[in-house]
């Protein structure tokens, strides 16, 4: 006789009388993933459901779309801190006249109200929007994949150079795709009236896809990915820093055993604080080449043979030349208070939105899961199940009917009354390892706690005639 565990006995639970059906059982897993003998399967469903992948909710497109989905939402409480961003690095450029309009990003968007009402501090929104949806649809969401397939291994953790690589070159496939919405969101923001207007002023579009038509009309197509180059580099030095001190901090405080005591678990405390964290690093590793950007993005430009040119800056070198000799050093940070009060809050609120809807994937997946593999264990009780006065139940008829399904005669090889004898002892065998009599009868919660007795049953009749 196979004799239960006390983990299949724990399992054994009071059930319904009444027929069995999937919306009215609630059933433990048992701890094998797969039976000890494949035909096991031919009357019983696996021992318990599917689990999900290590990556669900975070790699593949499911993960993609939430990695733009959280951007997206955080957009719209960060766009001001954005505007002032832009503007305070803007101000000061030489070759709009030196102007400075702002004491820091605060008394920007101050200012910004002032003179342009809510309108001037969330101007370029739908631009923003979309472009940290499609954006970190890549930059975020391609992170993980490219991750594992760096880090095969999943068994250990990815070193930091694995990481920094990975977030190279999502955050340039990102930057590269969706060069056109940051050209026109930049401009968007840019654009000023009064006593606020720094920079050049001459891009002023009616909206969001009235840039673009202007763009390409007076640019043409290859005007949408002005910049490119430094956006690359910017979003190469933004995503390496700020997802490698993410993913790496968020595994040290959930796993690192000399850190449990901080208490972190996963949820959205843990989201925010590393989130934080890596928005300061990444805020200070890419704000020079923000910088540079900006001003590419902004500048007036002019036509010589049919080729746009710049009237400013010929590109991303010269440009970072010119600053360093007009404005100095320290000019490669301007805005950064600006930009890390805008990056720091929306990195924490979509982080936060991204982690939500990750675990909230992961946990819906696993009662689907569950429910899938409740239908099929009732399916398969209902199957043999014989009808009782308590209900129905699995007997000893519907244990031999079930063992002559996955143990044929032909595969256990034997003559047809010895075949018989067997599966009676069997049958006898599974409802005493169940606390039953030979008469006995399995109620659900019953016959799913002793299914690991009818699998030990099928692989010792059927070992080595598999």
């Amino acid at each position: 006789q196979t004799p239960l565990s006390a983990c299949c006995r724990s399992q054994v639970s009071r059930r319904t009388t009444t027929m069995v059906q999937p919306s009215t059982v609630q059933t433990a897993t048992t701890v094998a993933s797969t039976w000890k003998h494949p035909n096991t399967h031919l009357v019983l469903p696996p021992p318990a459901p599917e689990p999900i992948s290590r990556s669900y909710g975070i790699g593949g497109f499911e993960g993609m779309v939430f990695s733009g989905f959280g951007p997206a939402v955080a957009a719209v409480l960060t766009n001001p801190f954005d505007v002032a961003k832009v503007r305070m690095q803007l101000q000061g450029e030489a070759s709009s006249g030196s102007k400075k309009a702002y004491t820091g990003a605060f008394d920007c968007i101050i200012k910004t109200f002032k003179a342009e009402g809510i309108a001037g501090t969330q101007r370029g929104l739908s631009a923003s929007i979309i472009r940290e949806g499609s954006k970190n649809f890549f930059r975020i969401g391609l992170f993980h994949p490219i991750l594992d397939v760096l880090h095969e291994d999943h068994t250990k953790s990815p070193p930091v150079w694995k990481r920094l690589i990975a977030g190279s070159i999502s955050g340039a496939a990102g930057a590269i795709i969706c060069n056109p919405i940051e050209i026109v969101k930049t401009r968007l923001q840019a654009s000023s009236v009064g006593a606020g207007a720094v920079g050049y002023q001459g891009y002023q579009y009616k909206g969001f896809i009235d840039s673009f038509r202007v763009i390409v009309r007076d640019e043409g197509v290859k005007g949408l990915w002005t910049g490119t180059s430094i956006s690359a580099v910017r979003s190469i030095l933004a995503t390496s820093t700020n997802m490698t001190v993410n993913s790496k901090s968020k595994e040290m405080l959930l796993q690192d055993p000399s850190l449990a005591w901080l208490g972190f678990q996963p949820g959205f405390l843990t989201d925010g604080f590393c989130s934080v964290l890596s928005a300061f690093f990444a805020v200070g590793a890419n704000n020079p080449a923000d910088v540079v950007r900006t001003r590419l993005y902004n500048q007036p430009f002019k036509m010589v043979d049919g080729v746009r040119r710049g009237e400013w800056y010929t590109g991303s070198v010269q440009c970072a030349g010119m600053i360093l000799k007009d404005e100095g050093p320290l000019a490669f940070w301007k805005g950064f208070t600006g930009h890390f009060m805008r990056t720091g809050p929306h990195y924490v609120a979509a982080f936060i939105v991204i982690g939500w809807c990750q675990r909230t994937a992961r946990t819906w997946k696993e009662k689907s899961n569950q429910k899938s593999w409740d239908r099929s264990m009732v399916a398969a009780f209902n199957k043999f199940a014989e009808p009782t006065e308590g209900g129905p139940r699995w007997t000893n008829a519907s244990l031999q009917t079930a063992l002559r399904t996955a143990c044929p005669r032909a595969a256990v090889g034997c003559c047809e009354r010895e075949y018989e004898a067997l599966l009676r002892a069997d049958a006898a065998a599974v409802l005493s390892a169940a606390g039953k009599g030979a008469e006995g009868a399995l109620r659900y919660a019953e016959f799913v706690a002793a299914s690991p007795a009818l699998d030990a049953v099928v692989a010792r009749r059927l070992a080595n005639r598999a």
